[in-house]
């Protein structure tokens, strides 16, 4: 990895990472979005008003309460009439209290993925015969994005709109920190995923291949991509959240399991 670190303290950052582009969600829904963080307690709400992805809570002080956790969260959400998520990992232990708890509250575990590390860069890899990668920087390529990988979600269960819903009105290329690799296919961007710098790490996000581009290995692509820039912009590791869809390619690529990502959701 080029640091010296504890496989506790890569888990713990790895989640913190994880939690950032969840504030980065709601900052980027505008005035639609709201995110309040007091007490070791984060909330977040997005211009979307579906509990998963768009509108959640997370504990970032690890001796709050898991019952203080889900009721100030509970609160929070019923005032904006919303179901709601939390996101919890297996490591060592430390959220299993947060586990019963949802359970016992009556929130549903919709997700269960490998939270996974790579430790070092990867070989680059070019692009496939007419097709053109590069780092977004327009407002039209973020909207383009936001499209793409709002149809290609709906794969994994996402219904259409959350996405767009998430970005605003009108998308942007986001912050410094944030940057989104588009694979264009001619002037379509029919591929692409995001990498955040945070907590001294990079982690990558919405990785997305349109439907009629599946196949031709473009999501191992872009993957490769951001992740190599993660360690070119000096991060010692790189950090993601598997779907089922992504898991084998993560693993063949060489990125490795470190925890289990439990997503738990309270529909209303």
């Amino acid at each position: 990895m080029g640091v010296e670190w504890s496989q506790d303290r890569v888990a713990a950052r790895c989640h913190a990472n994880c939690i950032e582009y969840a504030r980065e969600g709601a900052r980027r829904s505008g005035a639609a979005g709201e995110l309040v963080e007091q007490d070791g307690v984060v909330l977040f709400a997005s211009g979307s008003d579906f509990p998963v992805l768009a509108n959640g809570a997370f504990r970032v002080v690890p001796d709050v309460a898991a019952a203080d956790v889900i009721g100030r969260a509970d609160a929070w959400f019923a005032e904006r009439g919303r179901g709601w998520s939390i996101g919890t990992t297996d490591w060592g232990g430390a959220d299993q209290d947060l586990i019963e708890e949802a359970a016992s509250r009556g929130l549903m575990t919709v997700t269960d993925q490998p939270g996974m590390v790579c430790d070092e860069r990867l070989p680059d890899a070019p692009p496939p015969d007419g097709t053109a990668l590069r780092v977004l920087t327009t407002e039209a390529e973020a909207a383009a994005f936001v499209a793409m990988a709002d149809a290609a979600y709906t794969s994994l269960g996402l219904p259409a709109g959350v996405i767009p819903d998430m970005a605003g009105a009108t998308p942007t290329v986001g912050p410094p920190h944030l940057v989104t690799v588009g694979a264009f296919d001619g002037d379509e961007l029919v591929s692409g995923a995001q990498v955040l710098f945070s907590h001294g790490i990079a982690g990558v996000y919405c990785v997305a291949t349109a439907e009629s581009a599946r196949g031709r290995g473009l999501a191992e692509l872009v993957t490769r991509t951001v992740t190599n820039l993660g360690f070119d912009g000096g991060a010692p590791l790189v950090t993601l959240q598997a779907s089922s869809m992504g898991e084998p390619i993560y693993r063949r690529m060489g990125y490795r399991e470190l925890y289990r990502y439990a997503t738990h959701a309270r529909f209303v």
